[in-house]
């Protein structure tokens, strides 16, 4: 494993630790291009590593008491749901497509994160903000991305939740999401005589894991919007090495 690599799995926690999302969307572009992995594995493996990093990411929100447990639930039903339905959907699409779409909500995410205020969505209705969980979940599924950047904003415009307990919140979604993409597809690849990288996707996700710790503590001392802005670069330059080999 190289030093980029290493490093790569670093930034991917501490992107979870001071946002509470973007882990997932960065860990597929690591394996694609400096794992070499093909990019359906890929898309797997980045659901394993990014289950551990959230996990852990998550329990010093849970030690302070900062995860709306009842929050939690209203959105963990739909979303578990989608996310099944999103890694059957995965095994009838071609991976190029996948990473196109995975390329747009990474444009998508970058142009809301460099904004002063991000966008907020009022949902009011019951039904709608289950059928966005379930979208959430179904993204998690078909191209490896735990959500995080649309479920931060999102909790934010629908409740009176602070940063900290959106944040917890959207970790534990995060895990939720990514664990059951991770172990649907493991058990069909399975069946199918197919392997994955588990010693290289138990490595990422405790560097990771460790960068996630590190960003908790220093999103303290870091101006979000700069930190915000800065992401939005990499996310932007990470999109555009995706769609390079497909629309070239």
């Amino acid at each position: 494993m190289s030093a980029l690599v290493l490093i790569s799995a670093l930034i991917i926690g501490l992107s979870v630790g001071l946002l509470g999302s973007g882990g997932s969307i960065l860990t597929v572009p690591v394996l694609v291009h400096l794992v070499h992995l093909p990019e359906k594995v890929a898309i797997v493996s980045s659901l394993g590593v990014v289950a551990q990093i959230s996990f852990i990411a998550l329990l010093p929100y849970l030690w302070r008491r900062h995860l709306d447990f009842a929050l939690f639930g209203r959105f963990a039903v739909p979303a578990f749901f989608g996310t099944l339905l999103g890694v059957v959907l995965a095994q009838w699409l071609h991976s190029s497509i996948q990473l196109l779409i995975l390329a747009m909500l990474m444009l998508v995410s970058a142009a809301n994160m460099w904004r002063k205020t991000i966008w907020q969505w009022k949902i009011n209705s019951g039904w709608l903000l289950a059928s966005v969980a379930m979208s959430l979940g179904l993204l998690t599924g078909l191209v490896g991305v735990g959500g995080g950047f649309l479920i931060v904003p999102l909790l934010l415009a629908v409740t009176a939740i602070p940063m900290s307990g959106a944040i917890a919140c959207s970790l534990a979604l995060i895990f939720l999401q990514s664990s059951t993409g991770f172990i649907s597809h493991y058990a069909l690849m399975s069946l199918q005589g197919e392997a994955l990288p588990l010693q290289l996707i138990g490595w990422l996700g405790l560097i990771g894991a460790g960068g996630s710790l590190l960003g908790v503590v220093v999103s303290a001392y870091l101006p979000q919007l700069w930190v915000r802005k800065s992401f939005s670069v990499l996310l932007i330059v990470t999109a555009v090495s995706l769609l390079w080999p497909i629309i070239r």
